[in-house]
């Protein structure tokens, strides 16, 4: 037990209070101020910032992995792939997660597939967006991306 505790603190500290903010702040607007009634299109900025806060624990975890890989550049493109393709992960699971509650309470929490589409694509802008900062971060360029794809294209190995 202690270990699981020690783990989820490391979660925490290394950027995993981002996501479990937006959520405890979509329980206070949804459970407790009841904003969505009031307010529906709250749903969308929720959605941002979900995409933001996953994207930012998965770049943080990231950062602070041990760099074992020879060629940065790979390294680097890994961990932008990632974060695109986990916070896109992110974002379907909460979806299909609406959906499940939908199902079997009955209730709307998804109110058409156009504000499931909007709400990923939210989430995936928010990914977006935390990509373009750490790349600038990273100082990636065309290059870096140009040799990865032509090592692609001839099949060498990565």
């Amino acid at each position: 037990m202690n270990r699981l505790l020690t783990t989820a603190w490391k979660v925490v500290k290394v950027g995993g209070w981002f996501p479990l903010l937006v959520f405890a702040l979509h329980v206070v607007i949804s459970r407790i101020l009841h904003l969505y009634l009031y307010w529906p299109t709250v749903d969308i900025p929720m959605h941002f910032a979900g995409g933001l806060s996953i994207a930012y624990f998965v770049s943080c975890a990231f950062q602070t992995l041990p760099r074992y890989f020879a060629q940065r550049s790979r390294t680097v493109l890994l961990e932008l792939l990632l974060i695109a393709t986990l916070t896109t992960t992110a974002a379907v699971c909460w979806e299909f997660a609406e959906f499940a509650i939908d199902q079997l309470l009955g209730s709307n929490v998804q109110v058409s597939l156009a504000n499931t589409m909007q709400d990923m694509a939210m989430g995936m802008l928010g990914a977006t967006f935390i990509i373009l900062i750490r790349s600038r971060h990273l100082n990636v360029g065309f290059h870096d991306l140009r040799e990865i794809a032509s090592d692609w294209s001839r099949g060498a190995a990565a």
